[in-house]
């Protein structure tokens, strides 16, 4: 009676695994595909470029400066070389700096819109799998979480989908650009 009882719960038990509804998402398609985060990485891009062209003709003016410097470097005397260098060392760190703060606070404003489209995203898939009945979606990416699964447990398209359905173009929140960053060097002089 024993035994039978035994192989009756360990049938109940694998009948019962067995029907558990497991799928997997490629992350990285997903990322890749999701119209909000390509809309974020491209804002981010654009503001990166425009901080750049910000900079340039600073970097072009201390650029001829150099050039002028370099030369006439033989025709100066030791004071006018020393004041000269001073001079393009404070304006290199200056410009060193101003790219060091704009470039951080941007980094770091990109990261805090790129985490919160990583957060809906994942929301939506908590709220897909529970509507679809998913007991389990794993997510596939290079790290290997998932190193195999066969093509058939794959809702990438299916969720990828959904999600850019969902989404409304233009609605998100990503802080506004920044006014430029002030050195040291500007804040003394004003």
């Amino acid at each position: 009676m024993k035994n039978i009882l035994g192989a009756l719960l360990i049938t109940i038990t694998l009948a019962s695994c067995s029907k558990s509804k497991s799928a997997y998402v490629d992350t990285q398609k997903l990322f890749e595909g999701y119209t909000e985060m390509t809309e974020v990485q491209d804002k981010y891009s654009k503001l990166t470029e425009s901080v750049r062209a910000d900079l340039e003709p600073k970097i072009q003016a201390f650029q001829i400066k150099l050039d002028l410097y370099q030369k006439n470097v033989q025709s100066m005397s030791a004071a006018e070389r020393q004041s000269k260098e001073q001079e393009l060392g404070a304006l290199q760190q200056q410009i060193q700096q101003e790219q060091q703060a704009r470039g951080g606070q941007l980094q770091q404003e990109s990261q805090t819109a790129i985490d919160t489209v990583v957060s809906k995203v994942r929301k939506f898939i908590d709220t897909y799998g529970e509507e679809n009945g998913y007991d389990f979606i794993y997510g596939k990416n290079d790290s290997g979480n998932i190193l195999f699964g066969k093509k058939e447990f794959d809702i990438t398209d299916k969720v990828l989908e959904a999600l850019n359905k969902e989404y409304t173009p233009g609605s998100t929140e990503v802080p506004a650009q920044t006014p430029a960053a002030t050195t040291p060097a500007e804040e003394t002089t004003e």
